[in-house]
């Protein structure tokens, strides 16, 4: 077991009890590993409840905004839940992010890793070593997680900014403050379709890989075995990306399935 390195055990040795520096340092990244998937889970949930409220766009405005408005009264479902995410966005991201390549060096030597997999049929060579290792899922399912990873902090952390600021104030243009078919579609209609569009998809990919990596390391050969939590989280990936996509088209005007006439359910001060 001496100079045993792996994510979760840094130096696995078990020289100098529970006081040791080794098992202290084990201990720390166990738990960050521990609040960095409980997190992510719980985002994915979230995402999971905002992809199916925007879809709701997909059955007309009348009902987009009868959902917004009462998301925001008479109880303020919404105004927690932006702040709670905000959090958890915050938390997840300082727990996760000690898994993205910090240096420059590194991160070149991930993008010639995923380079030499892509190309590789069913075993790749390491740059600059004889080493030939076979084509690993898991190393690729991981660099696509850190490049979503960077694309969703990104365009998140904006679009969290945005719907914050709609949700408390009118923008200094709404006729009052909160969510709303017509501003919503003001902002795909101003180019933000863009942004939506790479963040839908970029969150869906993060969010499904991650639920997968959680399900491997930590429920995975109990509950049911790794090949159907691939299934699974393979399936919630394409469900949620076309979804994504279409409530994008509902928003820009390109795609009704129909129209569900409860704008008399709306009733504002």
């Amino acid at each position: 077991m001496n100079n045993l390195s792996t994510e979760l055990y840094p130096q696995a040795i078990r020289a100098g009890g529970e006081k040791s520096a080794a098992y202290l340092k084990a201990r720390r990244a166990l738990i960050a590993e521990l609040v960095s998937g409980v997190t992510g889970v719980l985002l994915a949930g979230f995402i999971f409840g905002h992809l199916v409220l925007e879809g709701t766009m997909l059955f007309g405005k009348d009902l987009y905004d009868v959902v917004s408005y009462y998301m925001e009264h008479p109880l303020p479902i919404a105004q927690i839940s932006v702040i709670a995410v905000g959090v958890l966005f915050f938390v997840h991201f300082v727990y996760a992010s000690r898994k993205i390549p910090a240096k420059l060096y590194e991160r070149k030597r991930m993008m010639e890793i995923g380079l030499s997999i892509k190309k590789a049929k069913r075993r790749w060579s390491q740059p600059k070593s004889d080493i030939v290792l076979s084509r690993h899922r898991e190393t690729s399912l991981w660099i696509w997680q850190v490049r979503t990873g960077m694309i969703v902090l990104a365009c998140g952390a904006f679009h969290l900014f945005l719907v914050t600021w709609n949700i408390f104030t009118d923008m200094g243009y709404a006729d009052s403050a909160g969510l709303t078919a017509k501003i919503a579609r003001s902002r795909v209609e101003s180019g933000l379709w863009i942004l939506y569009l790479v963040l839908g998809i970029s969150v869906v990919a993060h969010l499904a890989i991650g639920l997968y990596r959680f399900a491997v390391k930590w429920i995975s050969d109990t509950w049911f075995s790794r090949r159907w939590a691939y299934l699974l989280c393979t399936a919630i990936f394409w469900f949620f990306v076309i979804l994504s996509v279409a409530g994008v088209a509902a928003l820009a005007g390109k795609l009704t399935l129909m129209k569900i006439p409860v704008g008399h359910l709306l009733i504002r001060s």
